[in-house]
């Protein structure tokens, strides 16, 4: 499978995932024409998508989701409680809709969805699973990473995941103390510290690469977060590329491939649409 985070934070979100005959993205946080020349910075064709999965309705992560998908003729996949809160027109627009904690598969693509904890009406986090068993997961807007979602992102031969703020920086900085409460709290995003936790736990010997993504960009800084994580990293005695995803450009892409033996690990309902 192939991975490229486009772009990652408060500006914008999206992830392009890449098997032999399907080609998505997960959220849709930019316009189509800065969507198409920063998968082309990637070597990919815009015309090719085959469809958007959106983790939630927040602007950051929904705002090209529509004009993408007119213009391309593709679907638009997300929870019926996104589409409720969203402003996309079904009239407009073809979307399918799945409950959360259900799987359900796009061309060669497993979808494996699980809700996760945010001020948004009904949040997912994904595990991407190409045909030869590979799986990379992808998390970010968590308030809090319960144990669930832990476990969903477990055996991953990737992980794209948050690590939101800094809380001395968030603390101190600019932003009103509602802005602030709102960061911190359960349904906020994840700090640095939180994020380290639950990437302790995730990582095991399947895991390739981590990206960790949606890094405030007033409220945190790369050096911090590349030094927790190889921290982390080193405490686990891993040995997995690290990438931290920046908001202004595409990562680059990504080769993630099986370890070790296909491993069947699916939530606890299935939904098979295509």
């Amino acid at each position: 499978m192939f991975v490229a985070p486009l772009g990652s934070g408060s500006a914008g979100n999206a992830y392009l995932f890449e098997s032999e005959q399907t080609r998505i993205l997960v959220d849709a946080g930019f316009g189509p024409k800065e969507t198409k020349r920063r998968m082309e910075e990637v070597g990919r064709s815009f015309e090719t998508l085959t469809a958007l999965v959106i983790t939630h309705e927040h602007y950051d992560h929904i705002r090209g989701a529509e004009s993408i998908a007119r213009k391309l003729s593709i679907p638009v996949y997300l929870t019926c409680g996104t589409l409720k809160a969203s402003r996309l027109d079904p009239s407009v627009v073809k979307t399918v809709t799945f409950p959360n904690n259900t799987s359900f598969r796009i061309g060669d693509l497993q979808i494996h969805a699980r809700r996760t904890i945010h001020d948004a009406a009904d949040p997912a986090c994904f595990v991407v699973e190409s045909g030869d068993g590979t799986r990379v997961g992808v998390a970010s807007d968590l308030g809090y990473a319960d144990q669930p979602v832990v476990q969903h992102l477990m055996h991953c031969d990737g992980l794209l995941f948050e690590s939101n703020h800094d809380l001395d920086m968030l603390r101190s900085g600019t932003y009103p103390w509602s802005l602030k409460r709102r960061i911190m709290s359960r349904y906020g995003h994840l700090s640095n510290d939180d994020s380290m936790l639950a990437v302790r736990s995730m990582i095991g010997h399947e895991m390739k690469n981590l990206c960790l993504i949606h890094l405030s960009a007033r409220n945190n800084h790369e050096s911090i977060v590349r030094t927790l994580a190889a921290g982390v990293i080193a405490t686990t005695g891993s040995h997995l590329e690290l990438n931290i995803v920046p908001q202004n450009r595409p990562m680059g892409m990504l080769e993630i491939s099986r370890k070790g033996p296909r491993r069947n690990v699916l939530p606890p309902a299935q939904l098979r649409l295509f």
